[in-house]
């Protein structure tokens, strides 16, 4: 079970005002006025400090069910309501701050759980803060197994593949490069293993490059293959994968 802030507030006497420091007067002032709008939803180190403390377990050991129970329990402790008979106006403050938390915290959860459980769709799941740029690679070896002859020219958007060319990954400088030779002559069997390496560099989204190859690949494949490493073919899974095997500036 998670730790309650308000333990001691169970017992039938409220506590006294003198275990609230001016500091901690200060803090819940400040964070009603911040009223935590949390408009971007990403989840943050605090945030997820805060699913650790309200709900008894990190972010990544939730599923559906054990979030719904742990969400129960939490707006159970800290609903306002339990506080107001104490009369207590610094007592209630915090109550509400602790509450709006709660509720900031399960949109951004629910939403986190909804897209986590549901990885076919054309999104992309962070499966922690890592940053979207920053990183880099020389070349990550792909294969990609299929059966849609036309794949490997969807990609590079060429009806004649050379060793060598290359495909630049729309909205970033990230680039696929052939390495082979793919024409209708010599690729006419029925299933193909498209050889390519990926390249970026420091200024590129690695979301951008995972939701691109995700878009053109889903559907289409029979495996997806990453350095000798099957991948399951959804955007979180690439992208992890390709955050796996690139390199991260110190700093990023």
């Amino acid at each position: 079970m998670p730790i309650s802030f308000f333990t001691s507030l169970k017992q039938a006497t409220p506590p006294s005002r003198h275990i609230f420091d001016e500091k901690s007067v200060k803090k819940t002032i400040h964070c009603k006025q911040k009223n935590f709008s949390g408009m971007d939803g990403r989840i943050s180190e605090e945030d997820k400090s805060l699913i650790i403390k309200y709900f008894g377990k990190a972010l990544k050991e939730l599923d559906s069910e054990s979030f719904q129970e742990a969400l129960k329990e939490a707006k159970k402790t800290y609903h306002p309501d339990k506080f107001s008979k104490y009369d207590d106006e610094l007592i209630l403050e915090m109550a509400k701050e602790r509450f709006q938390q709660i509720q900031q915290l399960e949109v951004k959860v629910s939403n986190y759980l909804k897209v986590k459980e549901n990885m076919g769709e054309d999104t992309l799941v962070a499966e922690d803060d890592s940053p979207e740029k920053g990183y880099y690679t020389d070349g990550i070896m792909i294969d990609i197994m299929t059966t849609d002859k036309h794949l490997k020219y969807r990609l590079f958007n060429s009806p004649i593949i050379d060793r060598g060319d290359k495909a630049i990954i729309k909205g970033t400088n990230a680039r696929l490069v052939a390495l082979e030779d793919y024409s209708p002559r010599v690729s006419a069997g029925f299933r193909d293993n498209i050889k390519i390496k990926l390249i970026f560099g420091l200024e590129d989204s690695v979301y951008e490059i995972a939701n691109w190859i995700f878009k053109h690949i889903s559907g289409k494949t029979s495996s997806f293959v990453i350095e000798n490493k099957l991948v399951k073919i959804t955007p979180g899974e690439i992208l992890n994968a390709i955050r796996g095997e690139a390199r991260l500036e110190l700093g990023s």
